[in-house]
Formats: structure tokens, C-alpha cells, sequence
């Protein structure tokens, strides 16, 4: 089973879990991305049979005719995106300048739902489409005067001497992280598969979520964030063991109002052309088989 990831602190837990249990060795096989735009193309195009994607990106796809579905949900973020920038110190020092943002994926709703609670307007700056492996060196060589990213290029810009300027801690709940296979394809074995790698995931996670200590070296393997910012960088998400996927899932209504928000944004910035047609876009169905397996 081929899972694909961006990097970002939240994911690597499920490369933990994989190295520690030998069946999953054989069993499962990462494809590293550079950004969440490719990982997208990756699950659309069936390069691979599982996507680590945010919740906004999965209504997207959905929106765009993929009969994708949510069957996991990873972590929250809780400050670990953000708005930097090396120059500003401020939001109104700001207005008139370039801001880089991937828009094909979360920055397109992460930029909007910024300028809503700051009661701004897009053409109050110059947003340039930037993908996330180049925001660091963006805004290092002033190409860019702030970049709406996330961990682990927020935590190097910090350590630059970047100041956030804005946060996931403003939105709280918005930006979740979520696994997606495409609804068709998935079949039995592969649901076997994903439910027991997950059952042992949640270990990993539980294990993790009590003290990070001894998960340093391996958490940190794509990340390569200073021991300083590593543990700053991962208290700026919650990782959800299954009592916290269980919980999160059993808020149905929260999660499609969260969903039509979703919808709206997008089909508002021109990136849909319609409302999701998303009633089916959460299943429980790998929940349910990992919650057996317990």
C-alpha cells in the first residue's frame, strides 16, 4: 500500500509506526512529496492508494468530481501555521506587499480565512503563488516579504528572526489533517491493511502524545528542525490517538458545517466551480475496523 506525504510534523508518526513494526515493512511504502499540490496529483492520478492531505484539500478534490473519501483524521494544528515574515513586524506594515502562498492547496483557505478575521482584502497585497518547498528560501532572499506556511519552514523562519504575524491558534479546529483513498479502488485487502497499520499508529501516537523524548531522533529524521524548535513545533499541533479520531468523528455536524465552510471558500476564490456534493466524504468504515482491532 502506497501512502503519500508532504512533510509536516503531524505525518511523522506514521513513519515511525512503520519502521517499528516489521509487517508493516513490507506492507506499506511512503512516497515523499515535496508539497501538499503534488501529494493531490499523486492520489488523483493513482500514484498512490492513500493521501495524507488537510480536510479543505479533500473537499476540493471531491468538489472536482474525484470520488474520494476521508477515512482517518491525523491532528489538528494549533499555531503550527502561520503567517511570517522577516521584515514586517506587523499586519499593516504589510499591505502592499508580497505574500507567498500555496494556493492550489490549504493557503488558498488558510489566506482567506486571514483576511476575514483581519478584515482585509486580497488586493491589499500581491499574493504569489508559491509552493511550499520553496517558502523558506522565498523569503530568505526577499523574493517574497511574508509567506502564509507551515511547520517545519515556520519553525526555521522563526529561527531566522521571522515574526508570526497570524496563526492557526485564530482558527481553531479549521486546519485538520486527514488520510483520503479514492472510494472505488480501496478494496477489501488494502482496508485490512490501512485499519491495523492504523490500530498500531494510535499506539505510536498515544505513546508520543505521554513524552515526546524518546521520539526525538525519529520524528525528526525529514524534519531536521534544532531540538529547540522541534518540541516548540510539536506543541503547536495535537496529534489524535484513537479516543481523540473517535471523539472528532462523533461531532458530525460540527464536521459539515466545517465542510460547507470549506465549500463555500473555495467555490468563492474560483478554485471550484460548484458546492461539494460531500454527504459522503467521512467514513467511518477504517474507525470501526480499528476500533475492533483494539
Amino acid at each position: 500500500m502506497r501512502i503519500g506525504t508532504n512533510t509536516w510534523p503531524g505525518y511523522e508518526p506514521l513513519y515511525v509506526t512503520q519502521k517499528k513494526y516489521p509487517e508493516f515493512q513490507t506492507q506499506i511504502k511512503f512516497v515523499e512529496y515535496r508539497n501538499a499540490s503534488q501529494v493531490l496529483n499523486g492520489i488523483i492520478n493513482n500514484s498512490i492508494d492513500v493521501a495524507a492531505v488537510t480536510l479543505d484539500e479533500a473537499v476540493k478534490i471531491k468538489t472536482l468530481g474525484y470520488d474520494i473519501q476521508v477515512v482517518w483524521v491525523i491532528d489538528e494544528s494549533f499555531g503550527a501555521d502561520a503567517l511570517m515574515s522577516l521584515h514586517y513586524d506587523s499586519i499593516l506594515e504589510l499591505k502592499g506587499k508580497k505574500i507567498g502562498v500555496e494556493t492550489s492547496a490549504l493557503g488558498a483557505y488558510f489566506l482567506k480565512r486571514f483576511l476575514e478575521i483581519n478584515q482585509l482584502k486580497k488586493s491589499d497585497f500581491e499574493i504569489v503563488n508559491l509552493e511550499v518547498n520553496r517558502h523558506y528560501s522565498a523569503v530568505i532572499e526577499e523574493q517574497v516579504d511574508a509567506v502564509l506556511t507551515f511547520d517545519p519552514v515556520k519553525s526555521k523562519l522563526l529561527a531566522a528572526g521571522a515574526a508570526n504575524l497570524f496563526d492557526s491558534t485564530q482558527i481553531p479546529g479549521e486546519i485538520v489533517d486527514v488520510l483520503i483513498v479514492n472510494r472505488y479502488d480501496f478494496n477489501a485487502n488494502q482496508q485490512a491493511v490501512l485499519s491495523a497499520f492504523l490500530a498500531a499508529n494510535s499506539k505510536t501516537v498515544a505513546a508520543i502524545n505521554h513524552n515526546i523524548t524518546p521520539y526525538f531522533h525519529s520524528l525528526n529524521n525529514r524534519l531536521n528542525l534544532p531540538e529547540a524548535q522541534f518540541y516548540a513545533s510539536y506543541q503547536q499541533l495535537h496529534l489524535f490517538e484513537l479516543d481523540k479520531v473517535t471523539d472528532w468523528y462523533a461531532q458530525v455536524d460540527t464536521q459539515k458545517q466545517l465542510v460547507k465552510r470549506f465549500s463555500s471558500v473555495l467555490k468563492e476564490e474560483q478554485i471550484t466551480s460548484q458546492d461539494c456534493d460531500c454527504d459522503d466524504l467521512i467514513s467511518s468504515v477504517i474507525l470501526d475496523m480499528v476500533r475492533n482491532e483494539k
